[in-house]
C-alpha cells in the first residue's frame, strides 16, 4: 500500500505506509523466506491481538522522528545533485559551503563545523558508513535518501542536531541498464550509466559510471575567463547483492568519487551576488573519495533479526584559496580514513519488541593549514586528528494498550580523543625578523557517558477512519570533546572543548486518509543545549572551536498532502526555528541572545506534479527562506529569498526527454561569509535538457 509522505511532501508523494505493528500470522511465514517483520506493505491480521508484532522501524509514518525519505525519482526530477541542493528544500534544513561540492549541513540551527574538527553534530551514512560528507562531492544512483531531523541514539553513529542516511540502490535480478545524458548552463556535461548483471538465481550485481565536466558559474574579470570555478569528476560504483538458501541478505559496496576543480568562489559580497570575480588565480578545490560496506540483513525467526554494516572510507580534501583572497597562499590538503559498523540485534514477541546493539569507529584525520603572506607573515600549522568511539544502545517497546506504546532507550559511548604531531610555525622578515615554532606531545581527551531516551506513541490500531499517529519523546543528546587543531598557539592547541549535551523534547502527530486524498503532520521540538561547540576566532586571530554556555534551538514543522484528482498531486510544508545563544561571552565580546549563524528562522515550501497521461508530467517547487546570518560570520546577512524549480518531461517505452530548471527566478542569495568581508554566492539560474534510454 503507498501513501503520502508526510515529513517531505514537496519533495515526495509516495512512500510505504504500515500501522504500528503490520500483524503477522506464524502460520502465513513462508518457510526460509525473510521475516515479515521487514516487509511494509503488510496489514493487519484478525488474529488475537497477542499476535500482533511491532514491524520494521522504518517506514516514515509510524517513525517517532521528523523525517524526510527522498526517492530516487524525486533526487532525479528536482535534479538535486548534492546535499546543499537537498537541504535548501527542506523545512528546517541548512548548509553552509565554500564549494559547490562541499556542503555541511545543519539542522535546526546545529551544524557547521566540520572542516574545523571531527565531531559532527550531522553525521551522512552510506550503506550504514559513516562519510566525511565535505569530500562527498555528487550524489549518484541511490534508492533512496532519509533526512533525519533531531537526535538519534540507536542508529549506529551518535547524531546530536540530525542525521542524513543515504542507501545506494540493490541490483536488479534482470540483465538491464539505463543511460542519462545532460546538458545544462555553464557549460554542465553529464552522463550516467548503470547495468543490472544477474550472476546467478541469487545473485546479481550492479555497476554505475558516470561522468561530469562545468565551467562553473563565475566569471573572473582578472583572469578574462569563465571557467576558473569549474570542475570534472568522475565517479563510480560496485555493488552485489546474493540472498542465500539459509534467508539471509548479504551487499558488499565499493564507491569512488574523484572531483579537480578551481576555488574561485570568495569574492566581496557585491561581486559574489553577480558570481563575478577578480581573484588573480583559479586556487584548487580537488576531493578524492574511495568507501566500501558490506552489509548483511537476515531473520531467524519473529523474535531475532540480525543487521550487520561494516567498512570504511578513505578520503582527500585538496582545499588551495586564490591568493588574493587573503593577500595570501592560505589552503591545505587533508586526508582522513574511517573505518568501524553496527551490529543490531533486534525483535518481537507479544507486546513486547526491541532494538540493540554495538557501535564502533576509528577515525584519523590529517589537518595540516597554511597562511602564508611572506615576508610580512607566514603561519603554518601540522596536527593528526584521531577518534575511537564505542557505543552499546538498547530499545524496548512495549504496547500496553492496542492504541498506545512505551519506549525507553539507553545509550552508553565511549570517545578517546588525541591530537598528535601538533606543530605551530609563525615567521615573518618584514618589518622584523622572528621566528616562533612551538611542538606539543600528543594530547588525549576521552568521555564516556549515559544517553537515556523515552517516547510515548499513540497509533489507533483500525481498519477504517484515518490514520493516526502521534509521540512525545525526550532524547539526551551529547556532542564529544576535542582540540581546535588550527590554532597557532600552543597554549590554544592543546586546552581541549568541552563536551555539549542537549535535552531535547518532540512532539509530533500525522494523520492520512485512507483513500490517499489528503495527509498532515505537525512537529514541535525544544533543545536546551549546554556547552554548544562554535567555531569562531579568538582574540590572537586563531580560528578554534569555542563552547557557549547555553543555548537552544525551538520550533515547529508543519507539512501536508494533497489530491484533488488522480493526476494532480499538491503538496506543502512549513519550517519555523529560532536558534540563538543564551549564554555566551568569547574574545571580550557577549553574543548573548543573538541567532546562530546559518539558520533562516522560517521556511515554506509548495509543490505540484501533474500527469496528465501519454507518459507526459509536469511538476512545480517553490521555497521561500527567510533572513539568515552567514556562517561562520553573523556581520553578513541573507535577505529573504524564493527557490523556484521546475521540469517538464515525456516518457517513451525506453526514452525519455525532460526540461528543466532551478532557481527559475534567478535568486541571488550567499552561502558563505568570512571576516575579512568575502563570500561564496549560490548557483544562479540553471536550465537544462537530459534524455535518457533503458534497455
Amino acid at each position: 500500500m503507498k501513501c503520502a509522505l508526510l515529513a517531505v511532501p514537496v519533495l515526495e508523494y509516495a512512500t510505504l505506509n504500515m500501522g504500528w505493528a503490520a500483524a503477522v500470522c506464524p502460520a502465513q511465514q513462508p518457510s526460509g523466506k525473510a521475516s515479515p517483520l521487514h516487509n511494509a506493505g503488510a496489514s493487519l491480521c484478525s488474529k488475537k491481538p497477542e499476535e500482533i508484532v511491532v514491524l520494521s522501524r522504518n517506514a516514515p509514518f509510524v517513525t517517532p522522528a521528523s523525517v524526510s525519505r527522498l526517492s530516487a525519482a524525486v533526487l532525479k526530477e528536482r535534479h538535486l545533485d548534492t546535499l546543499g541542493d537537498i537541504a535548501e528544500r527542506l523545512p528546517n534544513v541548512s548548509f553552509t559551503s565554500t564549494t559547490q561540492s562541499n556542503p555541511v549541513i545543519m539542522m535546526r540551527g546545529l551544524g557547521g563545523a566540520e572542516e574545523e574538527t571531527s565531531s559532527l553534530y550531522v553525521p551522512f551514512v552510506l550503506d550504514g558508513i559513516p562519510m566525511m560528507s565535505l569530500a562527498l562531492g555528487q550524489i549518484f544512483d541511490l534508492d533512496h535518501m532519509d533526512v533525519t531531523r533531531g537526535p538519534e541514539l540507536t542508529k549506529g553513529p551518535n547524531a546530536f542536531g540530525g542525521m542524513v542516511s543515504a542507501t545506494s540502490r540493490d541490483p536488479g535480478d534482470k540483465l538491464a541498464g539505463s543511460l542519462d545524458f545532460e546538458y545544462g548552463t555553464g557549460n554542465r556535461r553529464r552522463a550516467v550509466m548503470s547495468n543490472d548483471i544477474p550472476l546467478g538465481p541469487n545473485t546479481a550485481l550492479r555497476i554505475t559510471v558516470g561522468g561530469e565536466v562545468a565551467d562553473g558559474y563565475i566569471s573572473n574579470r582578472a583572469l578574462d575567463r569563465k571557467d576558473t570555478a569549474g570542475w570534472h569528476s568522475w565517479f563510480g560504483r560496485l555493488k552485489l547483492l546474493h540472498k542465500d538458501s539459509a534467508g539471509g541478505e548479504w551487499r558488499v559496496s565499493l564507491h569512488h568519487v574523484l572531483n579537480h576543480g578551481g576555488n574561485d568562489y570568495f569574492s566581496p559580497p557585491g561581486l559574489a551576488l553577480q558570481h563575478v570575480s577578480e581573484n588573480t588565480s583559479r586556487g584548487i578545490n580537488n576531493n578524492d573519495y574511495w568507501a566500501g560496506s558490506a552489509q548483511y540483513h537476515r531473520a531467524f525467526s519473529r523474535k531475532m533479526i540480525v543487521d550487520v554494516a561494516l567498512g570504511g572510507n578513505a578520503t582527500q580534501w585538496n582545499f588551495q584559496l586564490p591568493d588574493s583572497v587573503y593577500s595570501a597562499r592560505t589552503g591545505f590538503t587533508m586526508p582522513t580514513r574511517q573505518a568501524g559498523g553496527t551490529i543490531t540485534l533486534s525483535g518481537a514477541s507479544g507486546t513486547l519488541d526491541w532494538r540493540g546493539g554495538v557501535y564502533g569507529q576509528e577515525m584519523m584525520r590529517n589537518t595540516p593549514y597554511l597562511f602564508d603572506m611572506s615576508p610580512y607573515y607566514l603561519s603554518n600549522t601540522t596536527a593528526v586528528l584521531n577518534n575511537a568511539n564505542v557505543a552499546g544502545f538498547v530499545e524496548l517497546g512495549w504496547r500496553f494498550s492496542p492504541s498506545w506504546r512505551l519506549v525507553p532507550s539507553f545509550r552508553v559511548e565511549h570517545n578517546q580523543w588525541s591530537m598528535s604531531q601538533w606543530s605551530g610555525l609563525q615567521t615573518a622578515s618584514v618589518p622584523d625578523a622572528y621566528t616562533i615554532l612551538q611542538t606539543l606531545p600528543k594530547q588525549t581527551a576521552s568521555r564516556t557517558v549515559p544517553l537515556p531516551g523515552l517516547k510515548l506513541e499513540y497509533h489507533p490500531q483500525t481498519e477504517s477512519g484515518l490514520m493516526q499517529f502521534g509521540w512525545l519523546s525526550y532524547t539526551r543528546a551529547y556532542m564529544p570533546p576535542g582540540f581546535s587543531p588550527h590554532a597557532v598557539m600552543a597554549e590554544t592547541a592543546q586546552t581541549p572543548f568541552n563536551a555539549s549535551y542537549g535535552n531535547n523534547l518532540e512532539i509530533g502527530y500525522r494523520l492520512h486518509d485512507r483513500k490517499e486524498k489528503w495527509s498532515a503532520e505537525i512537529i514541535g521540538y525544544s533543545n536546551l543545549i549546554s556547552n554548544l561547540q562554535v567555531v569562531t576566532n579568538n582574540a590572537n586571530g586563531e580560528s578554534v572551536v569555542a563552547t557557549a554556555a547555553k543555548a537552544h534551538t525551538r520550533g515547529m514543522e508543519l507539512s501536508g498532502t494533497y489530491k484533488p484528482i488522480s493526476s494532480l498531486a499538491l503538496s506543502g510544508f512549513l519550517g519555523l526555528t529560532y536558534a540563538g545563544y543564551d549564554r555566551f561571552m568569547f574574545a571580550g565580546q557577549n553574543f548573548s541572545g543573538q541567532q546562530l549563524n546559518g539558520t533562516p528562522k522560517n521556511s515554506f515550501g509548495f509543490s505540484g506534479t501533474w500527469t496528465p497521461g501519454d507518459g507526459w508530467s509536469v511538476n512545480v517547487n517553490v521555497v521561500r527562506r527567510g533572513r539568515t546570518n552567514l556562517y561562520p560570520s553573523s556581520t553578513m546577512v541573507n535577505d529573504p529569498y524564493v527557490l523556484v524549480d521546475a521540469q517538464i518531461e515525456k516518457k517513451w517505452r525506453w526514452w525519455s526527454v525532460a526540461i528543466y530548471g532551478r532557481n527559475l527566478t534567478d535568486a541571488r542569495y550567499l552561502t558563505r561569509g568570512l571576516a575579512v568581508g568575502q563570500a561564496v554566492a549560490a548557483n544562479p539560474r540553471l536550465l537544462g535538457l537530459r534524455v535518457g534510454v533503458t534497455y
